[in-house]
């Protein structure tokens, strides 16, 4: 198993993510991570990037990677 921590801006690291915005993105990254084995262990989503610190699996299969 191997962990990361991977930070994700908006463009010109804006400042939207408030309310539906960032519940919509939050459940998006979530799924996302459920549908490719990925399990999130930590996840914060502040006004201008989200922070995941996440654990999966060596080897994930080509068709599940971003190609």
């Amino acid at each position: 198993m191997l962990t990361d921590h991977l930070v994700i801006t908006p463009k010109y690291r804006g400042k939207i993510l408030i309310g539906e915005v960032a519940f919509v993105a939050e459940g998006i990254i979530r799924g996302t991570c459920a549908e490719m084995g990925i399990k999130i262990i930590d996840m914060a989503v502040n006004i201008d990037h989200v922070h995941i610190f996440f654990q999966y699996e060596t080897g994930i299969p080509a068709s599940q990677g971003l190609v």
